[in-house]
């Protein structure tokens, strides 16, 4: 007996070829057989036609905010995502102290068209560290597979501050940052994410750090 059969689903294999019209049959969390009449299961999903496929990861997203306060980074999951890629462009929120986030909330709300009140009434800040800011996406749980870079702009300010757009980093200050870096790979980043972009603007026009 299978765990789950999906019913009279339009299956896509996420190769590119041609659907096919059938039933599909899970066991172990795997998929065990794919044809028709396949034999009893568990749980029964009727598709009535609807696409069955393999899940979206959306490999650019600034969800770093609103995961701490929206698990399911909605409206993602219910557009067939089920992989995000937090952090692109460098813009996220960990690590920050706190006297830095009202700083990284208004950089957020100019470069990403973010509302500063839902951010300042939504962020849970339970965290300073990026390794602290993976750990609480842990403990409250997440909907869908989450991904996260290590943003160089939130590390840049961690350091410098709001001097972060101002002027050069030191050695030291380059140092520091390289020692963030590596603690975020240690603790589970996928990778540094940074942006040139003449358009990435933050608070009063400047440049993002």
């Amino acid at each position: 007996m299978f765990d789950l059969v999906i019913k009279d689903a339009t299956i896509y294999d996420g190769t590119g070829g041609t659907a096919r019209h059938g039933d599909l049959a899970v066991t172990d969390g795997r998929i065990a057989a794919i044809g028709g009449r396949l034999g009893p299961a568990r749980d029964t999903v009727k598709a009535d036609g609807l696409a069955l496929a393999p899940g979206i990861i959306d490999g650019h997203t600034h969800y770093d905010a609103q995961i701490t306060w929206d698990p399911f980074i909605d409206p993602s999951p219910a557009l067939g995502v089920t992989t995000a890629v937090l952090g692109n462009c460098g813009f996220t929120i960990a690590p920050c102290k706190p006297a830095d986030r009202d700083l990284t909330m208004r950089h957020l709300t100019h470069v990403e068209g973010m509302s500063l009140d839902a951010l300042r009434a939504g962020i849970r800040w339970d965290f300073e560290s990026f390794p602290q800011y993976l750990d609480m996406l842990a403990r409250q749980g997440v909907g869908p597979n989450v991904a996260c870079f290590a943003g160089h702009s939130a590390i840049r300010t961690f350091v410098m501050g709001a001097e972060a757009t101002e002027r050069a980093a030191t050695d030291g200050e380059i140092a520091r940052m390289a020692a963030l870096v590596r603690e975020a790979m240690e603790a589970g980043a996928i990778g540094f994410a940074t942006s040139t972009a003449e358009a990435h603007n933050g608070e009063g026009g400047t440049p993002m750090p």
